[in-house]
């Protein structure tokens, strides 16, 4: 017997084991790698997929908001021009109004509207206040009362204050204290807000 070829052969047998046990513990590392390779992959698709989601919801959120933004600027802008253009015409009816008025004070029934007017305030001061009229009127104001008449710069259009000196009272029984309330009541009406 010949203790070379059995010990070789047996040295051969126990390669060939350890080179088995090697190739089985190759193969488990490597399905074992390709398993954590896979989940990494499936972990790092995921992360990518969040990311991505992450992402498109920010760019959503920043095209709302810029939406908004412009949509609040547009709205701004056309209730400013809609405004704007309401008191130009607001402004050019009360205008025409005024020139009206003014063409009223021209007239002979502006006798009888001032004489109206200084029996109000008589009525409402007492026979002897002072009667305040346009420049334009004090004449013609005179004619019509016998209370004391002052010239007031501050009526334009025509009409009559009335003062009460003693009293401390005033009464504007102008006709541009009168345009002025009707023209700020026109817009207030409900018709006329936005």
């Amino acid at each position: 017997m010949d203790f070379d070829v059995i010990n070789s052969s047996k040295l051969e047998r126990f390669r060939a084991q350890i080179d088995r046990q090697a190739d089985e513990e190759i193969a488990e590392l490597t399905a074992r790698i390709r398993e954590k390779k896979s989940a990494a992959g499936k972990a790092k698709a995921e992360f990518a997929a969040r990311e991505a989601l992450a992402q498109i919801h920010a760019e959503q959120n920043s095209a709302a908001a810029r939406y908004k933004k412009e949509f609040s600027r547009c709205d701004f802008e056309t209730t400013k021009a809609v405004r704007a253009h309401r008191n130009e015409l607001i402004e050019g009816f009360f205008s025409e109004i005024s020139k009206e008025l003014s063409e009223f004070t021209k007239s002979d029934k502006y006798d009888g509207y001032l004489e109206n007017s200084i029996k109000r305030a008589e009525g409402a001061l007492g026979k002897g206040c002072v009667i305040l009229a346009a420049v334009k009127d004090v004449d013609r104001v005179k004619a019509l009362t016998e209370n004391e008449v002052r010239a007031d710069s501050s009526i334009i259009l025509g009409g009559i204050c009335a003062l009460d000196e003693d009293k401390g009272l005033f009464a504007d029984l102008s006709i541009d204290a009168a345009l002025a309330d009707e023209k700020e009541k026109f817009s207030d009406k409900a018709e006329l807000r936005l």
